[in-house]
């Protein structure tokens, strides 16, 4: 696959300037992912990476682990539709070293290339089903 210029280079007018990177990784309860047509992570906002209690680097270029997901990943590509207001869980780690499932919102669209429109991918985003009280 050819790189393409990542999103970090696209600068918005904004006081002060950010990216669109930077808007994705601000964004308060929005978690992003974009996957390859075999669940490889090519991009996830800060708030995915932090959530999943891992860094963007030990994620990108990585295949998603997570069978649920990947299962769905695989049957919205196949159908060619989105998956839209999709209610599932993911596991995130707590403090202690233990793990619990929260449950999720899920937008699941698909990724076209620029040139064919085939589907080579997927993009996720999500919030949580019961975001905490502040």
């Amino acid at each position: 696959m050819t790189a393409v210029p990542a999103v970090e280079g696209v600068v918005l007018p904004t006081v002060p300037p950010m990216t669109i990177a930077d808007v994705l990784d601000k964004q308060d309860g929005v978690y992003w992912v974009v996957k390859d047509a075999n669940s490889v992570f090519l991009w996830v906002n800060q708030n995915f990476a932090d959530l999943v209690g891992m860094t963007k680097d030990e994620l990108i270029g990585h295949q998603d682990s997570r069978a649920e997901h990947v299962a769905h990943d695989k049957e919205v590509m196949a159908s060619g539709k989105p998956l839209l207001n999709f209610h599932e869980t993911i596991e995130v780690p707590l403090k202690d070293g233990g793990w619990v499932n929260v449950d999720i919102v899920t937008q699941k669209g698909l990724l076209r290339s620029l040139d064919t429109g085939a589907i080579i991918g997927i993009t996720v985003c999500f919030s949580l089903a019961d975001p905490p009280s502040e």
